[in-house]
This record gives C-alpha cells, sequence and structure tokens, in this order.
C-alpha cells in the first residue's frame, strides 16, 4: 500500500502514471500542434477560434451527460435566444458557460487550487439543477458511475464517509506531481476524481473542468483552443470503457491514453481549421487585395474599376474603390479621365 495515498491504495485507485509507448505517441501529436496555436494567439482570427472552442465545450460536455442540444442551439442560449430544448438542457448549458468564466477566475488568482474550488465548480454546474444540498459540497448519498447514454452501471462508488479522505489523498497527489508532464498530470487527475466521485450529481462536467483548469494553470494556452470534449463524445462507449479497464486493471494507462488520444485529434481538428480560416483570411487584408491588384495590372496596359472587381469578385465594390485610391495615393497606380469613365494604369516605377 502506498504510504502517500493510503485511502486511494486501500480502495485499488491507480494513481501511478506510466509513460506508455501510445501514452506518448499521443502527447508527441500534441506537442506537434503546439507551436501553430501559440502562433495563432495574437491573430485575428484567435478570437474565431476561441469562440468556437468555447462552444464545443459547452456543448460536448454536456452531450456526455445526456444534454440533447447542439452546437447551433447553444450559440443560441449564449446569445440569449430562446431554443427549442427543455428548461433543463438550456439550464445546464448557462450554468456550464458561468463555470467555464469562473476557471479563468481561478487562473488570475495564482494561488494553489483547494478542494473548495472544485466544489465551487460544481456548485454552478448544477445550480437549479439538483437539491441545494447537493450543490458545492461533497456529497452525503451513495452513487455509481453510470452510462449516461445506455444507462448501464460502470463502476460503484466509495461511501460518503470515506470521501474526507480520499480527497486528502487526491489533493496531495496533486501536490506531489506538480513536476509531472501537465498533460499526464491532468489526466490522471481526471480518473482519479471521476474514480472517488464526490459529487452527488455533476462529477463528469466538474471533472472535465478541473482538467481544463489544471492543463491552463500548467502555462498549457492551447487548452483554450482545444475542446477534447469533442472527440470524448464522439468515443463516449469507449470513454467508459477505459474507466472500466483502468478499475479492473488497476493501472492508469486505459485512461490516459485514450484522454491523451482524444485531445490530440482535438487539437490537430483546431490546427485545420486555424489554418482554414488563415487561407480563407489571406486575401481580406488591405495590403493582400493592394498585392493582388498590383499583379493583374502588371498584365495589362490600362483597366478600369469593373476590370478589378471582375478579378476580385469577392470583394465588395466599395473596399476595390478604397484600395484603389489609396494605391493611387501612394502613386502606385496612375490615372486619366473624369468619374466614371477613369482609367487606370501601373506606375513606371511598379513595372
Amino acid at each position: 500500500m502506498d504510504s502517500r495515498y493510503p485511502h486511494l491504495s486501500r480502495l485499488k485507485i491507480p494513481h501511478e502514471v506510466v509513460h506508455t509507448d501510445t501514452l506518448v505517441k499521443s502527447l508527441m501529436r500534441i506537442a506537434e500542434t503546439k507551436p501553430f496555436l501559440d502562433e495563432y494567439l495574437g491573430t485575428p482570427q484567435e478570437v474565431k477560434l476561441l469562440r468556437k472552442a468555447k462552444v464545443r465545450a459547452i456543448t460536448y460536455s454536456n452531450q456526455i451527460e445526456g444534454n440533447n442540444l447542439g452546437e447551433s442551439e447553444v450559440t443560441a442560449v449564449l446569445q440569449g435566444k430562446r431554443v427549442a430544448g427543455s428548461k433543463k438542457d438550456v439550464r445546464e448549458v448557462q450554468n456550464y458557460h458561468e463555470a467555464l468564466d469562473y476557471v479563468e477566475r481561478l487562473i488570475e488568482d495564482s494561488r494553489p487550487l483547494k478542494v473548495a474550488d472544485m466544489c465551487d465548480l460544481q456548485k454552478l454546474v448544477t445550480k437549479g439543477l439538483i437539491e441545494e444540498r447537493q450543490c458545492g459540497r461533497v456529497r452525503t448519498i451513495p452513487v455509481s458511475i453510470v452510462n449516461a447514454a445506455t444507462g448501464e452501471k460502470i463502476d460503484e462508488c466509495p461511501q460518503p464517509h470515506e470521501l474526507k479522505d480520499l480527497l486528502d489523498d487526491l489533493w496531495r497527489w496533486v501536490e506531489d506531481t506538480k513536476d509531472m508532464n501537465p498533460f499526464a498530470r491532468a489526466f490522471a487527475f481526471h480518473f482519479i476524481a471521476v474514480s472517488i466521485h464526490p459529487f452527488a450529481d455533476g462529477n463528469g462536467r466538474t471533472v472535465r473542468l478541473m482538467q481544463h483548469l489544471l492543463l491552463l494553470l500548467g502555462g498549457l494556452r492551447l487548452a483554450r483552443f482545444v475542446p477534447s470534449e469533442t472527440a470524448i463524445m464522439r468515443g463516449r462507449d469507449r470513454y467508459y470503457t477505459a474507466i472500466r479497464q483502468s478499475r479492473s486493471l488497476e493501472s492508469l494507462h486505459p485512461i490516459l491514453e485514450f484522454l491523451a488520444e482524444c485531445f490530440a485529434v482535438s487539437a490537430e481538428e483546431v490546427v485545420e481549421e486555424g489554418r482554414k480560416l488563415l487561407r480563407e483570411s489571406a486575401g481580406k487584408t488591405p495590403e493582400a487585395r493592394h498585392r493582388k491588384i498590383l499583379a493583374h495590372a502588371k498584365k495589362q496596359d490600362e483597366f478600369s474599376i469593373q476590370d478589378i472587381v471582375a478579378w476580385m469578385p469577392d470583394v465588395p465594390r466599395r473596399t476595390v474603390e478604397r484600395d484603389v485610391a489609396m494605391l493611387v495615393k501612394k502613386r502606385a497606380l496612375k490615372t486619366k479621365g473624369e468619374s466614371k469613365a477613369r482609367i487606370y494604369s501601373l506606375a513606371k516605377w511598379q513595372k
């Protein structure tokens, strides 16, 4: 029995992280996405990706637990619009949004995490959905881990009188693992906390928020872009199978490998989406449009505004007129004629 974590050991809840080949491969895939996502920070497209990541985290973390709202409905709820969903589903979306905002406040606090922080997250996630006496505090009733899609019981959970000692062990483990790979640490925390199941309801959502929080506290800003809940939802049956295998084998490796794969897949999808956004926006900056106009101008002796509109059909005419006026001002283009009959040509120094 591990003397540092006697209560986890007594209940055979695995807590030792082993970097298997499969886990390492997924961690390497995640690492390969980091340069692109780090570079993406500060670009105009950053806000678009962050908004999508938030919507997807809310959508799929709730769907894992049986919520029926999709991304479009979640977006509408966040905009204050009415949707064709149950009051419970809508409330879960609103609650999770508040909880994500609370995660950001916890990061700004720059202090060690406490059990009370996890309780606060659970309170936000379950507000208005369960008995008030079970919100924001460790449960006083027995519960089981259940597959939300099938109702199948995955595992029995510790009894209420065992929870304080188990959470003490978990927080000692958090302190002891500060130098561990932050992904492996966050994924391991995810499993240990789910196995303890400290709350009457909202355990899965609370634990996924804690995983997100631990990654951000570990300096991994890319976690804001990557809603791994998307991949977990697609493989929800595998998620519950990995939990069951880790318990039966008394080893973390099945769930660590699954969660790392989910994060890697989601990160790669976000990178591809980011590259697509960059490609789409490449011709939309004034500088890019100016280069395109000058490139076409080099092939023509003279041309009109209408010619340029034909070269750039996806750019509004007013924008074309502003761009041409700027190029004339910079003396990159010459003009002759008046108003609508005006003709343009490339300045000699541009040829």
